[in-house]
């Protein structure tokens, strides 16, 4: 058995999207008395920073170092981002005392000037030891490069591509690895470059070990698969911490959350561990620093956070009888993946004046009314397609056209949307946190009509066959239909473009077309490549999508379902 070296106390969390306040988590307890479905009040930073300061003061007594890493993805999924765009994320990652994290893909999802404002405001390394920003444009005024928090490739500010944290007197090395593949599934900018993750990995513990330390923690966004083939595949690497695919680890099967995974899987020497997802959950480990490099977990493990008095309801959303409010909470209080937290008051004090006050005017804002509910798919089916994302392709020309900005068509991916809407009043809050929760901005550019009509072949394509159903097009002033029994390059057929008289007319594949899109689908994402050929840079339209959509639903007071789709598909049969 190698000889113990020392300890350290290891926190982590990952994914955690912007969700600062606590979500009614749906589980089913497997009570003595029989299964129970109820809604239970979990997690948040207010009950995040209270078990961290807990374990922080038992690390004190013990003697024994901490370590908080955050493993990605802290951007999108609420109102808190659409609002503050990273400002809130910023401010409350400083003050739960992060001491690294990693670059996720949501954080690059509106381009790199968003996380370029956010490192200006952290007090914690970012890590990305595979992002290559050495060819950033020297006249950006939010260059990242230089920046000395900036742990990526070649960084002249920060020489060395990982950082060395002190376990009393044994160094440990912290690197982080971000998706090779940024470009296909997030929008950093152009001049951005993602080096491959295996030869980077290799590269980065050779220095590490050049400099001679043993104990090396990658700090990964690459998600529970992708680490574990890294652990079989690269020696040298201690632990991970990793992010991205929401992976539960630990025996949560009496609260309906298994999934079979334990908690610090060993592969190849290496640990891997991560902690599931919103803010829901944290992991923290007492962590052995053995000889060889290798470290060991002592105890611990994953655990989800709520208190005594959280809201505690049925499946339907009734309050629970008496008795069986003491029973499930005397269950809870005894299983060993939960832990009972009072939330603490100082984080639920900057949350509740400087951010929770400013969305109220969202919720409380009516923008709209609804007669009857908006369905929303993404791939349309026996029942129709969405009729949601039409709508919003609708938004995006009239936001355009009270600009003063002369636009053709407008293309919107169905996975921007992620609701159905119910009938009656909707608000701002509703339309912005939850029907249009990713802060995608707005482009608009000169498209030639080929290229347009390949765009949306391939775009269907990727829907229907190849598993992205987020990428199918939903069109405004443009029109389409589909035949899957065509070959390749002929499927999109009878497309027609809507004049400035509202006339319909035959489209012209040699004519040039304003088109106004997401700047995610501008980019050429899941199947909308030919759309790089563009004829005129992209411009951005200066407002994100929430924001168009808001405008066009406020000024129509009335939102009722398009009156027919702008597409036909005829699925008889797919040949490739």
């Amino acid at each position: 058995m190698s000889a113990l070296l020392g300890r350290f106390y290891l926190a982590h969390i990952n994914d955690t999207h912007s969700h600062f306040d606590e979500t009614a988590l749906p589980l089913r307890l497997a009570l003595p008395e029989g299964h129970t479905d109820i809604r239970l009040h979990c997690g948040g930073f207010p009950r995040l920073a209270g078990f961290l300061k807990r374990a922080r003061q038992r690390a004190i007594q013990e003697h024994m170092p901490f370590l908080l890493l955050d493993a990605g993805d802290s951007f999108q999924g609420t109102l808190y981002f659409s609002c503050f765009k990273g400002q809130a994320n910023a401010s409350l990652l400083n003050q739960l005392g992060v001491d690294a994290m990693v670059v996720g893909n949501h954080e690059l999802d509106t381009g790199n000037a968003p996380l370029a404002n956010f490192l200006r405001q952290i007090r914690f390394p970012l890590l990305a030891a595979n992002w290559d920003l050495a060819g950033e444009a020297k006249d950006k005024p939010t260059r990242m490069q230089d920046h000395p928090l900036m742990v990526s490739w070649q960084n002249p500010a920060h020489p060395k591509p990982y950082i060395v944290k002190w376990m009393n007197d044994i160094p440990v090395a912290v690197f982080g690895l971000v998706l090779d593949n940024m470009p296909d599934i997030a929008a950093p900018d152009g001049d951005s470059q993602f080096l491959p993750v295996i030869e980077t990995a290799r590269a980065v513990i050779q220095q590490i070990h050049a400099e001679g330390i043993e104990h090396i923690i990658l700090l990964s966004h690459l998600g529970y698969p992708r680490d574990c083939r890294l652990a079989q595949e690269v020696d040298g690497i201690s632990l991970i911490v990793g992010g991205h695919t929401h992976t539960l680890q630990g025996d949560f099967s009496a609260m309906g959350l298994a999934e079979g995974l334990t908690y610090g899987e060993r592969i190849n020497q290496t640990l891997v561990v991560q902690a599931g997802y919103n803010a829901l959950m944290v992991g923290l480990a007492n962590i052995a620093l053995l000889a060889d490099g290798k470290m060991r977990i002592e105890e611990g493990g994953n655990v989800l956070l709520t208190s005594d008095d959280a809201t505690l309801l049925s499946q339907h959303g009734d309050r629970l009888f008496p008795l069986q409010q003491r029973m499930v909470r005397r269950f809870l209080r005894q299983h060993p993946r939960v832990r009972m937290v009072a939330p603490d008051a100082a984080m639920e004090r900057t949350i509740a004046r400087q951010y929770r006050s400013k969305l109220h005017r969202y919720a409380s804002d009516q923008v709209v009314s609804l007669p009857r509910g908006l369905r929303h798919v993404r791939i349309p089916d026996e029942r129709g397609g969405s009729q949601v994302a039409p709508l919003v392709a609708e938004a995006m020309l009239f936001q355009a056209h009270e600009m003063g900005i002369e636009v053709d068509v407008a293309i919107f991916n169905a996975g921007g949307a992620r609701i159905s809407l119910p009938p009656g009043p909707v608000s701002a809050a509703e339309l912005a946190g939850r029907l249009l929760p990713f802060a995608s901005t707005i482009s608009h550019f000169d498209v030639r009509g080929g290229q347009l009509r390949q765009a949306l072949e391939g775009a269907i394509v990727n829907a229907l066959e190849l598993g992205g159903s987020g990428s199918f097009p939903y069109p405004a002033n443009l029109r389409y239909s589909y035949h899957a029994d065509a070959p390749r390059g002929q499927r999109v057929r009878q497309l027609h473009v809507k004049d400035r008289q509202g006339q319909w007319q035959l489209f012209d594949e040699q004519r040039d077309y304003r088109l106004i899109t997401t700047s995610y689908t501008a980019m050429g994402k899941e199947g909308y490549h030919a759309l790089l050929e563009q004829r005129s840079e992209p411009e951005l339209l200066g407002l994100i999508i929430s924001d168009a959509f808001i405008n066009y639903a406020r000024s129509r007071g009335i939102l009722t379902p398009p009156a027919e789709p702008l597409y036909q598909l005829n699925l008889s049969r797919m040949v490739s």
